[in-house]
């Protein structure tokens, strides 16, 4: 008679617990740690992982009904690498497996046929490397006899070759029998960077990315797995890939907040993509013209080398920069939205037949519409924001629930029909541009025009193959495109985000405008970039100007340092949201008393700041209010003690309203 066995179960739920089960007698073959299994919870079947086999269980636990795959999905050591991470960032194991393998397929994948790729013209790789690139290759090449834990920062400006760098160490990395893995912020944004890849590696690359179908994710997954895919380029979840032979990592454009997951089980995949780094003993090269404040501030911590590729390839210059002053009556008359210093650009870029970028991070036709006799400003009826104004379609659209209202014809309060558009965004530009340059191929690049199935592609590919003369855009025009017929770059308005109640507020205009900067003069010719502001003489604005992030890091350290921000403090940011204000807020404030408690009950976590609990500033959202109680703990090790009492001592996690943890949180809005 066969002895009776158990396994422990971790379950896709917010539960920071697992599930005792027994096997069935008739499930005779081994089951194995990393395995999937089918199992009762509740009134539900749920698909759950195998985390533990004990040997010894309870006679009266519920049994299994099956056994998903045939041969475990994670290895040991890989599930020793997601417990490593669920303990950081203090989320249930289930939820991280869950992130992990975010496909559940109980039959063979279908082979899928491979997607068209756009064309897209992309420079040809360089023969020769610079000085410099030969530096940072050699550098990061002694990782790899014998292959070690290494942490690299790569700092080169835009347009220095960091994606040769990359490809030369992969084909490296590939001739010692090894497998290497290329995080990107958002393939979709980056069709070039995929194009260059799969030219170099035509046979042996995956792209891993949250568009693919469960069967094309199982398809690809399978492919690490049983190395036929020896490159895998993919955005953050291709971190958890199950690579049995991981030779190298490469995180480009490492600053991009797009690595940040912000719903559910919230990691950060660069830093993710370190911890496993280290878990695989194998070197990570961090890449960007504008590194995070925290990974710079690693490296003068000697935790992380410092790599710099400080000119452009072939010597070409950087673009001038030109800052140009705004007047306060700007924001208000169309005719003005463009200077003249910025139209006098756009005509000689055009007569020279050559492209313009430019850029407003603000969708729509206008930023509120307005009353003039009362005063009213239409907002969100679940959100605590105005509606932005889309003309074209004749709606007033919330960019946080989509909540949706035609254009009235007169002010909803006092009736009146004097209701006036204030502000501006990508689509009045599109408008005013069309109206000046009525010959120009114009284009609008945001998530309005883009939201047809592949109308982005199509627009970057009109773009890169010289269909298309002037490029308005948000954030989306800034990322790492390469288009050497680029000569002008135009910011609109550089002030948005200067003012934004967020201590990263300033690190982040200075990423976006050095980085849309960086598309002017890729080319054969020199490039120029205008930047328009209300504010001149604004520090930030002045680095950028001398593309000095150096300067700009260096400051920006200290003032973080008096005001103890990252990288000096570690943060975690507990959250409570409810549609009924005083639950929210009564939920938290208890949590945050019991916090309270246990911080000022031992000397050594006095140093401990605990703020709150407060209204987050976007207080209401998707008909929920928001309060937040923010931690600054001076040390990991008492960021994860403080995590450790929490979850020790209190229910706020498991019953409703649920307090959400956000470890190491980027966005505080």
């Amino acid at each position: 008679m066969m002895e009776d066995r158990w396994v422990d179960v971790a379950l896709p739920l917010p539960l920071y617990q697992t599930f005792h089960y027994k096997i069935p007698t008739e499930i005779q073959h081994p089951i194995s740690l990393g395995s999937r299994v089918w199992v009762p919870f509740q009134r539900r079947k749920l698909m759950g992982y195998v985390i533990d086999i004990p040997k010894e269980g309870y006679p009266q636990a519920k049994e299994i009904f099956s056994v998903v795959d045939p041969k475990p999905v994670l290895s040991d050591q890989a599930l020793l690498f997601l417990k490593r991470v669920a303990t950081y960032y203090a989320s249930p194991l289930g939820e991280v497996l869950k992130a992990a393998f975010p496909f559940a397929p109980t039959s063979p994948a279908k082979k899928s046929t491979p997607k068209e790729i756009p064309h897209f013209s992309t420079p040809d790789r360089p023969k020769m490397l610079t000085t410099d690139q030969k530096k940072v290759l050699h550098q990061v090449k002694t990782s790899f006899s014998p292959f070690r834990f290494a942490p690299y920062l790569l700092q080169g400006v835009t347009g220095s070759g960091k994606t040769e760098v990359y490809l030369r160490l992969i084909d490296e990395v590939l001739t010692l029998k090894r497998q290497a893995m290329v995080l990107v912020p958002e393939i979709s944004l980056t069709p070039q960077a995929v194009h260059i890849f799969k030219k170099a590696f035509p046979q042996r690359i995956a792209v891993y990315h949250s568009r693919l179908t469960p069967a094309e994710r199982h398809e690809t997954w399978k492919a690490i797995q049983e190395q036929e895919a020896s490159v895998v380029i993919g955005t953050r979840s291709v971190v958890f890939a199950p690579f049995p032979a991981l030779g190298l990592i490469v995180v480009d454009e490492e600053h991009d907040s797009s690595f940040k997951q912000e719903e559910k089980f919230r990691y950060h995949a660069r830093d993710v993509a370190l911890i496993r780094a280290k878990h695989e003993n194998i070197p990570i090269l961090l890449g960007s013209a504008t590194p995070a404040i925290e990974s710079l501030y690693q490296t003068i911590r000697k935790k992380s080398t410092l790599l710099r590729l400080p000119q452009r390839v072939e010597k070409r210059p950087l673009p001038e920069i030109e800052i140009v002053r705004l007047q306060k009556k700007d924001a208000h008359f169309e005719n003005t939205l463009i200077s003249q210093p910025l139209k006098d650009a756009l005509r000689e870029t055009l007569f020279e037949k050559q492209q313009t970028i430019l850029l407003l991070n603000r969708r729509g036709y206008a930023a509120f519409l307005l009353c003039h006799c009362c005063g009213h400003v239409l907002k969100c009826k679940y959100c605590d924001v105005s509606l932005t104004v889309y003309l074209k379609t004749q709606n007033l659209i919330c960019h946080y629930c989509a909540y949706t209202l035609s254009i009235p014809k007169q002010c909803m309060v006092c009736s009146q029909e004097e209701l006036g558009l204030i502000g501006f965004g990508t689509e009045k530009i599109e408008t005013y541009l069309n109206e000046l340059f009525p010959h120009a191929r114009i284009a609008r690049l945001d998530k309005v025009s883009t939201a047809k199935k592949n109308a982005l592609q199509k627009i970057l590919s009109d773009f890169s193959n010289g269909n298309i003369d002037i490029l308005i855009g948000t954030q989306m025009v800034a990322k790492g495109h390469d288009f050497p017929n680029v000569t002008l770059v135009g910011v609109i308005l550089a002030d948005i985000a200067l003012n934004l109640p967020d201590f990263r507020a300033p690190e982040r205009t200075f990423q976006l405008l050095t980085q849309v900067a960086g598309r002017a003069g890729r080319g054969e010719k020199k490039g120029r970039v205008i930047i328009q502001t209300f504010q001149p003489h604004h520090p930030h604005l002045n680095q950028v100007r001398a593309h000095n992030y150096f300067s700009f890091a260096e400051e920006e350290l200290k003032w973080r340092h008096a005001l103890h921000y990252p990288p000096f403090r570690r943060l975690i940011n507990f959250k409570c949201q409810h549609p009924d204000m005083n639950i929210a807020l009564q939920k938290l404030r208890s949590f945050t008393e019991k916090l309270e408690i246990w911080r000022k009950s031992d000397p050594l976590f006095s140093i401990i700041e605990i703020l709150g609990p407060s209204p987050a500033p976007l207080f209401k959202l998707k008909n929920k209010y928001r309060f937040h109680t923010l931690i600054k703990a001076p040390s990991v090790s008492s960021q994860q003690a403080l995590l450790t009492e929490a979850l020790r001592c209190d229910h706020s996690f498991r019953e409703m309203p649920r307090i959400q943890i956000d470890v190491d949180p980027l966005n505080l809005l």
